[in-house]
This record gives structure tokens, sequence and C-alpha cells, in this order.
């Protein structure tokens, strides 16, 4: 039996992935030849050009985020291993954070130092931050929409899904329908004074719960958001959020039925709600009514 001729690119292919040389020998009918001794200089002119990602040109390289199984929406709370985590980095109840909380990046690059001081210049900061590693798989960046100018509700979820990543909208999909629906029955109607928006700005690969760090370098972004925003109340949607905003490591059911307060950049107590968030209650259809109850405490709220 003829041993198989192996062509030069099959060789130089099989070579760098690790044959041995000697093995090579073995499945071609003429000696593996080594390549001839090249100079600097031609190795130099033959080099193809390599272009570094923009995240490690700016120093600021992050992983590849690894992907998840299970969609956010099949998920009836945020992971408490996180909850616990994020916290005891990033307390957002207090007017300012201390000293070493939120690491600083560099503003060119990250959403650590905030300078936007409207609405469409911390939108353009977000569109461009790599502070984390989903800058590099997101789609595009999910800021938020509603109404702008000191809105009744903000309206707070954990993380943009496949819809909001496609369209660059918050609360699409069958989540996003479902929460119009739950609103609209406790007379909250599309064209309410309300915001939306999300912890995250980026969608996590496979809709897994965000990392810490990735909770981490949007906080800064979101809270330059609620202080610009000024909105009458706040509505965290799953566990995730309500943590985020309350630095409270509980139960969501333990943060339900109640009014608590947050305290934004400029010290300023903002009422704010905690109920599940839209994607739970689609597979969890009997916790409709606990959200149902806990909207409710909305428009009770003074304006």
């Amino acid at each position: 039996m003829e041993k198989p001729v192996l062509s030069p690119v099959q060789r130089a292919w099989l070579l760098e992935i690790g044959m041995d040389v000697r093995m090579l020998a073995h499945f071609s009918a003429e000696p593996f030849a080594q390549p001839a001794p090249k100079t600097v200089a031609h190795e130099a002119a033959e080099a193809p050009a390599v272009h570094a990602p923009a995240s490690e040109q700016s120093g600021l390289h992050q992983p590849a985020v690894p992907r998840s199984e299970t969609p956010r929406d099949q998920r009836h709370s945020g992971d408490p291993a996180l909850i616990s985590e994020l916290l005891k980095r990033a307390p957002v109840s207090r007017p300012a954070a201390a000293p070493g909380s939120v690491p600083q990046q560099p503003a060119a690059a990250g959403a650590g130092a905030v300078q936007g001081e409207t609405l469409p210049e911390l939108r353009l900061q977000a569109e461009q931050c790599q502070a984390c590693g989903l800058h590099e798989v997101r789609g595009r960046v999910v800021f938020g929409e509603g109404v702008e100018t000191a809105p009744r509700w903000l309206f707070i979820g954990e993380a943009p899904g496949e819809y909001d990543d496609t369209m660059g909208r918050p609360f699409q999909g069958r989540a996003g329908d479902l929460l119009r629906e739950m609103l609209a029955s406790v007379g909250i109607a599309d064209e309410a004074s309300a915001y939306f928006t999300n912890v995250l700005k980026c969608r996590p690969m496979g809709n897994r719960s965000p990392q810490a760090s990735e909770v981490e370098a949007c906080l800064p972004v979101l809270r330059q958001q609620i202080r610009l925003l000024q909105p009458a109340c706040l509505v965290a949607l799953g566990r995730v959020s309500a943590g985020t905003l309350l630095g409270h490591d509980a139960d969501l059911d333990d943060l339900r039925e109640q009014v608590h307060r947050y305290v934004d950049e400029d010290g300023r107590e903002i009422p704010l709600v905690v109920t599940h968030h839209p994607a739970a209650l689609l597979l969890h259809g009997q916790l409709k009514a606990e959200a149902w109850r806990d909207l409710n405490l909305l428009v009770d709220l003074p304006r």
C-alpha cells in the first residue's frame, strides 16, 4: 500500500499544529524537508500586518465572556453569589462610594470616569465604553429610552436580552410585552411618564447572569443616568437590579411589598419599589399576582 503524498500546504499545516517531523515521514511518500532558514529581513518582509484589538491597544483587554446554556428568562432570580460579591464591591445606596470601591477607568476607554453631563453625552460614552469584556461581543449598546425629563417612574432591569441587543432598545420581545401589559393593568399606559433601562448596557452572551466585574463597570453610567433623569420613583425588576441599587443581600421576597429609599449622587432620596422581572413571570405565572401588588405601590406614591 502506497503512502499518501502530502502537499506542501498539508505538510506545513500538520507541522503547525504540532505533528512531529518523524511522524510526518510515515504519512508521506517523500521525506519531510525542513524549510530553508530565513534571514531576519525575509521574515520581516513576509510577516503579515497584525492589528491589535482596540481593547488591547487601550490596555483594557478582558478575556472573552463565557457562554451560558441557561437563558435569563429560564431563571427565577439572580445568582445569590453574584449579589453578595457585587454588594461587597459597590454599595450604591450611599451618596458616595467608598474610596477604592469602584476602580477608575480612563475616560477615553471605559465607563469608570463618567464625564457625560447630559443624557446624549452619557449615551455616547456608554456606546464607546470598553470597561469590560462585553464590548467585544455586544451587538448594540442598549442605553435606555422613555421620558427623559423627570419621569415619574424609572424601570431598571438586569441586562439586555437578545431582542434588545438587536434593536438597541430595552424590554423588547415577550418579556417587554408582558411588562407593558402588567403596567397597563395598574393604570400605567404606554405614554406614561416612564423611562426604561438596565443595570448593564450590553447583553451577556447566552443571557447569562452578569458578572460582578461587569456590574461594577456599568455602575457609574447607571448612577449618572439616575442623577440626570431625576425620576420620582425607581422600580427594580429582579434581584440583580434590586441588590445593585439597594446594597441589600436579601431574598427578593424580603425586599418586595415595601418602599425603599435610594440615595443618588447628589444626596437626593428616591423611593424604590422592588418586584419580579417580567422574564421570571413568563415561566412562573403564579408570580403575576405578586408583581401586580408590587406595581400598585407605584400609583400610590406621591408625584
